[in-house]
């Protein structure tokens, strides 16, 4: 073998090497890999996007919802407070204080009407002083009690 190569190493040493299909091959799965790759990474961004967008909508129809159901609590407390204002009025106070408790104002004088048959009565010549007034006070009190 040696000597063949003696004879022939002009031969052997002018031809070049082939070149061999591997790296070729390397190179097209590095490719696809990385075209894979950026496949993937692009499609998770859009998802990304599409799921912020998703909530960015969301929190706006929230937003819009809060709107409304704050604008209908207004109107609610606005509504309560006229009911208070009308309820604290002292026109109001007066008039439940006159008709339904029986309150007179201060600088009010209220006379109390005897009916007759009581003053006669009273004015009897066999009812004694102190029993005078005891009916006079009777009859007052019975007036307040209607």
């Amino acid at each position: 073998m040696e000597a063949a190569r003696n004879i022939y190493s002009e031969i052997t040493d002018d031809f070049a090497y082939p070149v061999p299909e591997k790296t070729r091959t390397k190179r097209k799965q590095f490719s696809f890999r990385i075209f894979i790759f950026v496949l993937v990474f692009v499609g998770l961004a859009a998802f990304a996007h599409v799921y912020q967008q998703a909530l960015v909508a969301q929190n706006g129809i929230e937003i819009a919802r809060l709107k409304v159901e704050i604008k209908e609590e207004a109107r609610i407390s606005k509504d309560l407070e006229t009911q208070k204002m009308l309820l604290k009025s002292p026109s109001r106070l007066g008039r439940l204080a006159r008709i339904d408790l029986g309150m007179v104002e201060p600088t009010e004088i209220k006379y109390i009407v005897l009916p007759a048959d009581l003053v006669t009565a009273s004015k009897a010549p066999h009812t004694p002083k102190g029993q005078e007034k005891v009916n006079t006070v009777l009859a007052k009190i019975s007036l307040l009690a209607r």
